[in-house]
């Protein structure tokens, strides 16, 4: 009797392991441009991760930033920071990312994440590309 209740529970533990996995957010490195609003240039580029669940995105740059945004009812592309201010999903960069634009900064997600070198690599290296 009791092999047949640790085996049902065991079923029960692994089924609920296998739908959590199915159901967990998709998440790439990538590449993030941050544009302060008003301005054309580029105040920072570097690596983050991208991820996405139910609607939800989170964008965690490599210097410790992070934007968490949750969905509105509004519209696709309409979200809502963690501090509750509008944030907007934009397209114009085709299938190379993705482009956010929040209260104080507009960042471009671009999923080629390869694209970053780190600063000193090819001064540092004359075979480099």
């Amino acid at each position: 009797m009791k092999t047949v209740t640790f085996i049902r529970v065991l079923c029960a533990v692994v089924m609920t392991l296998l739908m959590v996995g199915k159901t967990g957010a998709d998440t790439t490195k990538a590449r993030c441009d941050v544009h302060p609003n008003g301005e054309d240039r580029v105040s920072a580029s570097l690596p983050c991760r991208f991820s996405q669940r139910q609607g939800f995105v989170s964008i965690a740059r490599e210097d410790g930033v992070s934007y968490d945004l949750s969905p509105t009812d509004d519209a696709p592309g309409n979200y809502v920071d963690a501090a509750g201010r509008a944030a907007y999903r934009q397209r114009g960069l085709g299938k190379a990312g993705l482009i956010f634009r929040m209260a104080d900064e507009t960042v471009y997600v671009y999923w080629d994440a390869l694209s970053l070198k780190p600063l000193g690599a090819a001064r540092d290296n004359p075979a480099a590309p």
